[in-house]
């Protein structure tokens, strides 16, 4: 008995609130006195739960000549009851989260003083803020997105929301990629290595989505510039382990001007998709 009141507990019953309960699960048209002595309670507080479970829909009130009675309703529909209230919950919960979040983030280190305020922030080691302060300079982005990358780790064809809402705003995206097959891909949900047929497909497939894709043998450093005015640096080394690696952001319109011109560069002596399906016989 103790093992099912801890799990109605576990799902927002008080520990009284699970002693009647379980009472009138196992009773049937039982009195309020006689649901007190099978929960072993005050008959004062079964009377408040009672008039808590009618109204919540979970017991039936019964009145006969003599006194008030009380009755389970359906386990299945208790159950689903409970369930709805719970997702109405949690989406509340969800929103006013997302509500409260959007309001203060204007205040976000908005009391920083001057002095400590800068146009550069360095991000150490591999950690989620680096996905996350990536996938933000992408939201904040309308105009084009220039990226210089490597294929490394698990690379996934499936284009994240803030991306596809990039492209949605009419934004360019345009990629330089190194000619690499040192990567996996997810294929029927099993990771696999990569063959260069592969890496045409996955290439083929940015495109589709909208991405401009050229490739070069070795890409010198890893960054992207977002419209013209910041900088995201991702310093890279091959004799640097990938968790001692930094990010840099750079906000500087300026300095973005500078590296928009320096990837041009690049981007005018790359291969293209077709030329680099000639260099590898495909």
């Amino acid at each position: 008995m103790r093992d099912t009141i801890t799990k109605l507990e576990k799902i927002g019953f008080s520990n009284y609130e699970a002693k009647v309960f379980m009472a009138l699960y196992e009773g049937y048209a039982m009195s309020a006195s006689d649901i007190a002595k099978e929960a072993k309670i005050p008959r004062p507080s079964v009377y408040e739960i009672l008039r808590n479970f009618a109204k919540r829909g979970i017991c039936n009130e019964v009145d006969t000549p003599s006194k008030q009675l009380y009755e389970i309703i359906d386990s299945n529909y208790i159950k689903g009851k409970l369930e709805l209230g719970y997702k109405i919950q949690f989406d509340t919960n969800i929103r006013n989260l997302k509500e409260c979040f959007t309001s203060i983030e204007p205040l976000y280190k908005s009391k920083k003083p001057k002095q400590y305020r800068t146009d550069v922030e360095l991000i150490r080691g591999y950690n989620l803020s680096k996905e996350m302060k990536f996938l933000e300079l992408v939201k904040n982005s309308s105009r084009g997105i220039l990226l210089m990358n490597r294929f490394r780790g698990n690379i996934s064809t499936t284009l994240d929301r803030e991306t596809r809402d990039f492209f949605k705003r009419g934004g360019v995206f345009k990629s330089i990629y190194e000619k690499s097959t040192k990567f996996r891909i997810k294929i029927n949900d099993e990771w696999k290595n990569v063959t260069k047929s592969d890496l045409i497909k996955i290439c083929e497939e940015f495109t589709k989505q909208g991405e401009k894709i050229k490739f070069l043998n070795e890409v010198p450093q890893i960054m992207a510039v977002f419209d013209e005015s910041v900088v995201y640096i991702s310093l890279w080394d091959e004799h640097t382990p990938a968790i001692e690696n930094s990010d840099i952001i750079i906000k500087n319109k300026r300095f973005a001007s500078f590296i928009t011109s320096l990837f041009n560069l690049y981007w005018d002596k790359a291969n293209t998709l077709e030329e680099l399906k000639k260099q590898l016989n495909l």
